[in-house]
């Protein structure tokens, strides 16, 4: 993906401390995109305190003062031009980039609280998605967006057979609320062996994993145009109760002809 006046990136960091190594990586990110020719732009949630938790704080024109319902006053809000500024302004940077960035830890195999309350709150009804306006239909479509995931354990942990389970069957329920958006969401980059000793100070060759990933993500950025996207199911591969149709392709055990969950008959 070759970068141009007219083609924008937002970076989004999900991490607690700044000067963390996933801050570095979204500083890579922002560079490397940079020196292409992109527009970039960039958002600290915890360095600007956004707010994740929705609320009924964030509301003080509401559609129903006896009782909060997100989706309702999110709505409401958004038909009245009264969405709360913190999250317009997300919501004008997201609409704004042609590639989203995405960098977090994973804790607790999902994402920071942090970045999920983002989610929650500038994925708005009425704004970013609507029963009409999903998926194939997303008012994401044509953007792309790529996640960069760091993890304390090893790859051997986080395999298809290690103890962790498998990091990148993680990835997709974790990365699905963007492609309901309509985003196309590339495969993820995911970073293993976060902090430890040789991680740090380096192997007997003098580099260290700080140096090797960085490297390793610098030619990942430089390498967009021809990254894979997650195969999802087509709007027209469900029939009009929403199941998968017989003939439809399946690309993952979420969404699949049998059943996969383990405890089950």
């Amino acid at each position: 993906m070759n970068g141009s006046a007219e083609m924008n990136a937002h970076v989004l960091l999900a991490h607690p401390e700044r000067n963390s190594f996933n801050g570095l990586l979204a500083d890579t990110t922002r560079s490397s995109l940079e020196g292409a020719g992109w527009g970039v732009t960039f958002a600290d949630l915890y360095g600007m305190g956004f707010n994740p938790v929705e609320s009924p704080e964030h509301y003080p024109s509401r559609a129903d003062s006896e009782r909060f319902h997100a989706q309702t006053e999110q709505r409401f809000n958004a038909d009245e031009g009264t969405t709360p500024a913190d999250v317009a302004e997300q919501i004008e940077l997201v609409m704004a980039s042609d590639l989203l960035v995405v960098h977090f830890p994973l804790w607790w195999f999902g994402m920071p609280a942090m970045l999920k309350g983002w989610i929650d709150r500038v994925f708005v009804y009425g704004t970013m998605y609507r029963s009409q306006m999903r998926y194939d239909a997303g008012i994401c479509a044509g953007k792309k967006m790529l996640a960069c995931v760091t993890t304390g354990a090893s790859a051997d942990s986080c395999s298809h057979n290690g103890r962790e389970s498998d990091t990148r069957l993680l990835m997709w329920p974790l990365l699905f609320p963007f492609r309901y958006l309509g985003f196309d969401v590339l495969e993820p980059e995911i970073l293993h062996g976060i902090g430890g000793v040789a991680f740090v100070e380096g192997d007997e060759d003098g580099t260290s994993g700080i140096g090797r990933y960085t490297q390793h993500w610098t030619e990942q950025i430089a390498g967009l145009a021809t990254r894979p996207a997650i195969s999802y199911n087509r709007d027209d591969d469900f029939d009009d109760n929403k199941r998968l149709r017989p003939d439809a392709p399946a690309h993952s055990p979420f969404i699949s002809h049998t059943s996969n969950v383990p405890w089950t008959a």
